[in-house]
């Protein structure tokens, strides 16, 4: 005979839910615990990682000028050579005054005032860097010097610069040639003194000259007493007035300067 099972309805049922919601249990906390480990984990590598270097600064803001007579587009070759090289295109800037650099110096500097002033605004630097060629070698320092430019200006470079006046004269109809005829002219003679690098403290200096410029002569009229460099090219590729702002030894010469004292 069989005999009923006294067991009460139900409980096996209810003991294998146990178990199973035991397991369950047991199963979500060990994952709980794994996941916390591996967060753990995570942090802890965080916190012993070095730190991240900051950005790199970005370059000054570079201002291109031309000479006498020049357009900002002469300065393309040394704008794709700077660009080529690591310089944002949006901290690349050629320029020229209202006359060509043929005005009054002078009038051209307050020109490059607003022109600086311009750029500053637009991308944010407190200092440009200030490429200059032939005559607006002149009118740069002259704003340095006199419009408060040593304040806005981190460096100064000028190619073939007629600094101390040229014997190649013959532009006398410009205004500006009148004022770099000479060594002696008085726009000169008061650019020039009591320091040919004003400020020199707070503003680098470079010039590059050439043994085959035969427009700012002699070849020494480019230097400057006191700059923190000034480069002389000599040899058979020594490049003209005209073709030393594109020249690569030149423009590699100005690169590593500017690199160079971007910390000063």
């Amino acid at each position: 005979m069989l005999f009923a099972s006294t067991r009460p309805r139900g409980t096996a049922s209810t003991h294998t839910g146990t178990r199973r919601a035991a397991r369950t249990r047991l199963l979500s906390a060990s994952i709980a615990a794994l996941l916390t480990t591996s967060l753990l984990g995570l942090a802890s590598q965080e916190s012993s990682a070095a730190p991240r270097s900051a950005p790199a600064a970005a370059h000054d803001p570079v201002i291109m000028i031309p000479g006498m007579t020049g357009s900002p587009a002469n300065m393309n070759a040394m704008k794709s050579n700077l660009q080529t090289n690591g310089w944002p295109a949006n901290r690349l800037f050629t320029w020229t005054d209202s006359s060509s650099m043929t005005q009054d110096l002078a009038k051209a500097a307050k020109e490059l005032s607003a022109k600086v002033d311009q750029v500053r605004g637009q991308t944010g630097a407190d200092k440009v860097v200030l490429a200059t060629w032939s005559a607006s070698t002149l009118a740069a320092r002259y704003y340095i010097k006199n419009l408060d430019g040593a304040d806005k200006v981190s460096q100064y470079i000028g190619f073939a610069g007629p600094q101390h006046g040229t014997t190649n004269n013959g532009c006398q109809w410009y205004v500006a040639c009148q004022q770099f005829a000479s060594p002696n002219t008085p726009f000169l003679q008061a650019l020039n003194n009591p320091s040919e690098v004003p400020f020199n403290d707070k503003v680098d200096y470079l010039t590059i000259r050439s043994t085959a410029d035969y427009n700012a002569t002699p070849t020494d009229t480019a230097k400057l007493a006191g700059a923190d460099e000034n480069y002389l090219m000599s040899g058979p590729t020594a490049p003209n007035h005209l073709v030393i702002i594109s020249n690569a030894t030149a423009l590699a010469k100005m690169r590593s300067f500017i690199t160079a004292h971007e910390n000063d």
